[in-house]
């Protein structure tokens, strides 16, 4: 163990606030609690939370899938509320990285953004992959049938040239599209949903709640396979922390954001599920899944004719708005860890008035496409591709939700001592860290593990020899270059937006001068 004294002063995020630090800093006050609540949103997906999982989970569960979207809502809170806690004390475009560095250790920190990093990163390769698929469709509705693999490159590349455009003119430009796209898929869904019901209605008994009884369900093991799905549609709540710095009084408005978008989403997926289950017979969602197809394509069609078009054009949509959250979500972070010297210097540029990252945004896209094109060029098939990354964010993502909730339980302990509470600062962050454990030896260990090898094996042996790369990286740092550890945790957001620092220490119970690096 190395200690050191920092100046007899609390360890700070933010502090000496001149022209040198706020040249490094994105720019303030740019995203309002709407934009925040957007950015959350946007990367759930209203739209694509049901197009991709609502056939799944009744596949898996039966037809009672509004329960399993609220069951995951429960498994998912005690991460937000961690989350929404470490917010409202300190926040910062370092998220996870800063609350770790601060409440277990630098090593600890570190570890948490390169996890934060590649977990966002996923996220957005992801996304191309699955605009490539709707692209494919929407050429098979205009009875265009080009060669799949030129369908799916050219896919790959259309999807992410708007998502250039508006990451690289700064966090406005990118909350507003993310809006104005979230607003386009939500009306479609919910048009969707109204028309349903306007037709069973006339139907004497068609409207029942049965999908809320969980007596419908197929099997216990059924339904924990399908909570899981349920789960992983909540991945990506959480970009709003790495907005931190850009946010309006974030201390206030950033846990809101959280919160309501984990309930407010659940319900949203809840009621529009109910009417989709009421929409198409059990057998015959089983056989659109089985097929490969996604249950609400036909559906629409059901009711809507060639009106099922939209369902194409909102995945465009929703799949977009996803895409510009993860890649706001990834830049926020790898500039927060460039900025502090743990990666490359250049990836902390600012350009513009808007003070724009866009060598990090830049690079992250250019990073996305290069590997979209080779997992293509590679597994020849865009729906298995879209999979892998899909469960290999899994991994990482839960990972990231195991250590926010470590994060609540030492950074209340050793920095707000007299505001710990023993329910929401450690028996909630605790159910989180056994919800996520389980959940990354359920979804991951377990079921990829007894998978095939293109989507599963494959998956869990790269995810590993990743992480086990990432931990070198870590100790390599600590072993050769250990003043980046000595230098305090990535900066967060000056208090009530003034000019008074974060302090992350200074509390009674716990010297704050002292800095231990293990």
């Amino acid at each position: 163990m190395v200690e050191r004294r920092e100046n007899m002063r609390p360890v700070t995020i933010g502090s000496n606030r001149d022209a040198s630090v706020d040249a490094r800093r994105l720019r303030a006050n740019t995203i309002g609690p709407w934009g925040l609540a957007a950015l959350a949103i946007g990367i759930t997906s209203p739209a694509l939370g049901l197009y991709a999982l609502w056939g799944p989970m009744q596949v898996a569960a039966g037809p009672i899938t509004p329960l399993i979207f609220l069951g995951a809502m429960v498994m998912t809170l005690p991460t937000a509320i961690s989350y929404a806690l470490l917010n409202r004390e300190a926040p910062s475009a370092g998220a996870a990285c800063t609350w770790l560095w601060s409440a277990v250790s630098p090593l600890a920190g570190f570890q948490a953004g390169l996890l934060m990093t590649t977990y966002f990163f996923m996220a957005a390769v992801a996304q191309p992959l699955m605009f490539a698929l709707f692209f494919r469709d929407f050429l098979e509705w205009l009875h265009i049938s080009p060669p799949a693999m030129l369908t799916l490159t050219l896919g790959v590349g259309i999807a992410c040239v708007p998502i250039a455009w508006v990451c690289l003119r700064g966090a406005e430009a990118s909350i507003k599209s993310t809006v104005r796209l979230m607003v386009i898929e939500t009306l479609v869904v919910v048009a969707l949903s109204v028309t349903i019901l306007a037709v069973k209605s006339a139907q004497p008994g068609a409207v029942t709640l049965a999908a809320f009884d969980p007596h419908h369900g197929s099997s216990l093991a059924g339904f924990w396979s399908a909570m899981i799905l349920g789960v992983l549609a909540f991945c990506g709540f959480d970009v709003v922390s790495t907005a931190a710095e850009e946010a309006e009084a974030p201390r206030e408005h950033l846990p809101k954001a959280i919160l309501l978008t984990v309930v407010g989403i659940a319900v949203f997926w809840a009621l529009n599920a109910w009417v989709f289950t009421l929409s198409t017979p059990d057998e015959l969602v089983r056989l659109y899944t089985a097929q490969g197809l996604t249950a609400v394509t036909p559906a629409a069609r059901a009711y809507w004719g060639s009106g099922n078009l939209a369902i194409i054009l909102t995945a465009f949509t929703g799949v977009t708005a996803v895409y510009i959250s993860s890649i706001q979500g990834a830049s926020r972070i790898v500039f927060a860890l460039a900025r502090h010297g743990l990666l490359p210097r250049t990836l902390a540029s600012l350009a513009g008035e808007k003070r724009v990252p866009r060598v990090a945004v830049a690079g992250l896209l250019a990073a996305v496409v290069a590997l979209d094109l080779g997992t293509l060029a590679l597994l020849r098939n865009g729906l298995d591709s879209f999979t892998w990354w899909a469960n290999a964010l899994v991994f990482f993502a839960t990972l990231t939700f195991l250590s926010v909730n470590v994060a609540n339980v030492g950074f209340f302990w050793r920095f707000r001592r007299r505001q710990f509470h023993y329910g929401r600062n450690l028996i909630v962050p605790m159910l989180g860290v056994l919800l996520n454990a389980y959940l990354i030896y359920a979804a991951f260990l377990s079921s990829l593990w007894q998978g095939d090898w293109r989507t599963g094996k494959s998956v869990v042996i790269v995810s590993l020899v990743l992480l086990g790369a990432q931990v070198g990286a870590v100790v390599y740092v600590r072993l050769f270059n250990s003043a980046l550890l000595f230098q305090g945790p990535p900066m967060g957001v000056d208090k009530d937006d003034e000019n008074t620092p974060t302090v992350l220490g200074g509390t009674d119970e716990v010297p704050a001068q002292t800095r231990t690096v293990p």
